[in-house]
């Protein structure tokens, strides 16, 4: 077996191999980026096919053409995959377009070209060295900065130099180029197919590591989402509200929000549980809807809430946690009949730099009780000049049934 065929069979293998960990690890996740490289790996084995294939070939022309749009369409497919993982809005439509226009001119003139030839060598490689320096670009201009994104970001770029690079790599070799049923005799093609199945390696891998990072992160995700709200549980709600509060510079501040679902035992003892959580899921929805952009929105435990939102004035606080209290007021349930008017009463307290988020949680929560007191279903602000370093506070009895 001549070294180049032998290395057609690496790189064959190599490129389903690919496509079988793309899919395993994207099935379950349901993550399109392993799905779409997938797609462009199984391509790249059929390019390795079809050159196998060139020396019984009727057509030279149609050989080479159909193995240049295969291992375009396989670059063009991982760069897709890219465009929508990295810019999920935008069209894919000029992408394939531009594959359409490339893998056409190939056929109709690059095979015409003196093959060993500067010419014929750009002709070739450029399609393919473009659609790398695309997908380099698509990664690089989300600036997420994550090392895997790095990593993906520097082998499309090596990516895209070696096949410029091998345009010249026939006249500096010394090698002719032979056509296309000669190929696998070449220098030019051992030379080809090493450095391809070792740039093969380094995508899959880069590619390998962005979707494992998002599984890792879409894990991490939901170990820190209570599953019954969708919202926050209380040791992330609280991580991130310590991470705001640290970056915040002199003079900055932020609200932190107790809220608390009024006489919710009753509801629970008059519809059961499924009821509760019905109350439950509803206001996650409330809260994730109606509150303002930038907030952060987390279940503490049982029928309790917290919400940070960004600096405002009061008079703005009181009207944000107004519409919050009307959408709950005005939600409709399955299992809560409409004649009974869920509320909550609502707590808040200024978290300015230098002040600790424990201190601050405690101010709200007093607030909060404060609002219970005095009637439920209102907001109660704390006084932002109380003192900081308060004991724990013991909250205040409230009347009636349930919180």
């Amino acid at each position: 077996m001549q070294g180049a065929t032998f290395l057609l069979v690496i790189n064959f293998a190599i490129g389903l191999s690919f496509a079988i960990a793309f899919l395993g690890l994207s099935w379950r996740a349901r993550i399109g980026l392993g799905f779409w490289c997938a797609a462009g790996f199984v391509s790249a084995s059929a390019t390795v096919a079809v050159e196998a294939l060139a020396p019984f070939a009727a057509s030279p022309r149609v050989i080479s053409g159909l193995s240049f749009t295969c291992l375009l369409l396989a670059v063009t497919l991982i760069v897709a995959g890219i465009a929508r993982h990295y810019r999920p809005r935008l069209s894919l439509l000029p992408l394939f377009a531009l594959f359409a226009v490339m893998a056409a001119l190939n056929f109709a003139v690059t095979y015409d070209l003196q093959r060993g030839t500067l010419g014929h060598g750009l002709a070739y490689q450029a399609p393919l060295a473009l659609m790398m320096a695309l997908g380099a670009g698509l990664v690089l201009g989300v600036r997420r900065g994550h090392p895997a994104d790095v990593v993906l970001a520097g082998v499309l770029a090596l990516s895209a130099l070696q096949f410029l690079l091998k345009a010249a790599a026939p006249l500096l070799a010394h090698d002719t180029a032979p056509d296309v049923r000669s190929y696998l005799s070449s220098l030019y093609a051992y030379y080809s197919q090493t450095l391809g199945a070792v740039l093969s390696v380094m995508l899959g891998l880069s590619l390998l590591g962005v979707i494992i990072a998002e599984v890792v992160a879409k894990a991490m995700g939901r170990l820190q989402r209570d599953s019954l709200s969708g919202l926050l549980n209380r040791a992330a709600f609280l991580g991130h509200a310590a991470a705001v509060a640290g970056a915040l510079g002199p003079g900055q501040r932020v609200w932190l929000v107790m809220i608390d679902l009024d006489h919710f035992k009753s509801i629970n003892d008059r519809f059961g549980h499924a009821g509760g959580d019905e109350v439950i899921r509803s206001f996650g929805d409330v809260l994730n809807e109606v509150a303002t952009s930038g907030h952060i929105a987390g279940r503490l435990g049982g029928e309790e809430f917290g919400l940070l939102l960004p600096s405002m004035s009061e008079a703005a606080l009181r009207g944000q946690l107004d519409a919050i209290r009307a959408a709950l007021r005005g939600a409709h349930y399955t299992l809560v009949p409409d004649d009974v008017r869920v509320t909550a009463s609502f707590g808040a307290a200024p978290l300015s730099a230098g002040m600790r988020v424990d201190q601050t949680l405690r101010r709200a929560d007093l607030a909060l009780y404060q609002a219970k007191a005095a009637g439920r279903d209102r907001v109660v602000l704390a006084d932002p000049h109380a003192a900081q370093d308060i004991l724990p506070i013991e909250r205040r009895k409230v009347p009636s049934v349930g919180r």
